[in-house]
């Protein structure tokens, strides 16, 4: 009896699943973003999605982008989108869909006529597919479009009541909200602003805020160390500074990070499974072109979440495509190499040492005061 209950402390301490569920994280510590992508005719390798009983243990739940809602009456993902919810429903763990109107505008435009026929669409919808909440997604003011409208003065009133209603209305239903990183960096520069987030109407109908850093700067020679820097005139330490002085709630954080590389502007047609570091490690050419962080960079930015910005987790985004066939051969061909190096550093243990083609991508040096 004593080897058994060893042995589940030693499991309920790798997944880290509550005993208190009040002090659990709504995503846990290490949520992963599943892609489902894959290539038929072979050439990045994948010619069918990584299952999602292969995906690693320490993916506390999952994140999957399933949901654009279109103002009808019923909600209905494509075939294969549905399998895959259902893959993760027999997981046993938490999932949670992103969730979208497809556009701000499409945001403004539907909130004040059809919450009540979208909040019943959705629950019908969570009650079949079981998922633990959703993400709501393409909300950010887009600052360097010159759009031509702005931001209605009620419209976070207005998210703040469909939000509420879709609880009221979905018990245990947890929403969260995406915000892009860049967004948080301008508005701290412009706070007078009216088309950013009021997070004062927000946080309290939020049960988590999501930060991602897509399109943060561009790949080129610049950012050949990833388009995410540590230091420099847009990365971690201007971001940090910015969050700081941001009304968000500061307890409901999680940061998202790629655990891929982000390829050339020149290349930007290619699928998601064609971005990976398994391609990088194949083909060395690709370090030219492609903006990659190495491992002392991944493990930096998992303390950075926990350390600087005391966040709940690290969202790691995409799980299923970093190196399925352990080209990089890291850590006994480790098809998870990156996500593991973001987790340790979040969690505060030894880097992975064995992972010579990573270690070596191109290192980003910082002063002192952080550029």
């Amino acid at each position: 009896m004593s080897i058994f209950i060893l042995l589940m402390f030693f499991v309920l301490e790798l997944l880290w699943i509550p005993i208190n569920a009040d002090d659990f994280p709504t995503l846990g510590i290490s949520p992963c973003v599943y892609s489902g992508s894959y290539d038929e005719s072979g050439a990045y390798g994948y010619v069918l999605p990584m299952p999602v009983s292969s995906l690693p243990m320490e993916c506390t739940s999952f994140i999957y982008d399933g949901i654009i809602y279109d103002n009808s009456s019923d909600i209905n993902p494509p075939p294969a989108s549905l399998k895959i919810m259902n893959a993760f429903k027999a997981s046993g763990k938490r999932f949670f869909l992103i969730y979208t109107h497809g556009s701000l505008t499409q945001w403004m435009s539907s909130l004040d006529s059809s919450v009540d026929i979208e909040t019943e669409a959705l629950s019908s919808f969570i009650k079949d597919s079981a998922a633990s909440g959703i993400i709501l997604k393409d909300l950010d003011y887009n600052y360097d479009a010159n759009l031509s409208y702005h931001v209605d003065t009620n419209f976070y009133s207005n998210l703040n009541k469909t939000i509420l209603c879709m609880k009221q209305s979905i018990i245990g239903l947890k929403i969260g909200i995406y915000v892009n990183a860049s967004n948080i960096i301008y508005h701290y520069s412009n706070a007078s602003s009216q088309d950013f987030f009021d997070f004062t109407v927000l946080n309290d109908a939020v049960d988590f805020y999501i930060i991602e850093f897509d399109g943060f700067n561009e790949c080129n020679d610049q950012f050949r160390g990833g388009i995410v820097p540590l230091c420099g005139p847009k990365s971690l330490v201007t971001f940090a500074e910015a969050f700081q002085c941001s009304t968000i709630a500061k307890n409901k954080i999680y940061l998202e990070f790629s655990a891929n590389p982000t390829p050339d502007i020149t290349e930007n047609n290619l699928p998601l499974c064609g971005m990976s570091y398994q391609k990088l490690c194949e083909d060395s050419k690709s370090l030219k072109m492609w903006c990659a962080d190495n491992s002392d960079s991944l493990y930096y930015k998992g303390q950075f979440a926990k350390v600087t910005i005391n966040a709940q987790g690290i969202v790691v985004k995409y799980i299923d495509t970093i190196d399925p066939a352990g080209s990089c051969n890291c850590d006994y061909k480790n098809q998870f190499i990156t996500f593991q190096m973001l987790l340790r550093g979040f969690k505060n243990v030894d880097n992975i040492k064995d992972c010579t083609s990573i270690n070596d991508f191109t290192k980003v040096k910082c002063s002192d005061d952080g550029n």
